[in-house]
């Protein structure tokens, strides 16, 4: 029974080392799920900044901005992208065409539109088509319809008008 007893506490001995604990893989696992975490990461919504002296409409609507080419349109300019496309010269010129069709901004949005896709196209992605209209609550009617037609025109067919949402 000795003989045994003896057999256990060499076993006994043999595991009684100090243990370290190798952190690579728990670190290479933690680094794992930041990269995962950060990339399926969405915010709600997408933030606008309205242009400055525009003053949006308010409206009930519950859907969220996505981004897009950003168009604004005040009393006086139009810019895309922050980038004054008709001055208020050609403004008066323009509410007072026959034509629906705005050419300035009709050139414009074309060149992004053949950029975007060139991206989307090199990035394999698909081009979404989407732009948001920032208009001022003054604009005439006319001014609002010639330029969402000529976005349509432009090959932008998903158009949305940014609001305020009332709360």
């Amino acid at each position: 029974m000795s003989g045994r007893h003896l057999g256990r506490g060499r076993r006994r001995n043999r595991g009684g080392g100090v243990v370290k604990l190798n952190i690579t893989s728990m670190i290479d696992m933690f680094t794992l799920m930041v990269v995962f975490l950060i990339k399926n990461y969405s915010s709600q919504g997408q933030l606008v900044t309205p242009a400055t002296g525009l003053v949006l409409p308010t409206s009930t609507i519950e859907t969220i901005a996505h981004e897009a080419l950003n168009i604004m349109v005040s009393s006086n300019t139009i810019m895309v992208e922050n980038e004054i496309v008709i001055d208020p010269g050609t403004y008066k010129k323009v509410m007072e065409q026959k034509e629906f069709l705005i050419e300035p901004l009709f050139k414009v949005l074309d060149q992004h539109n053949k950029e975007a896709r060139k991206s989307a196209e090199m990035f394999k992605t698909e081009f979404s088509g989407k732009i948001s209209i920032q208009g001022d609550v003054e604009i005439p009617y006319n001014i609002l319809t010639r330029v969402m037609y000529t976005c349509g025109q432009a090959g932008y067919p998903t158009m949305n008008l940014v609001v305020y949402r009332k709360e």
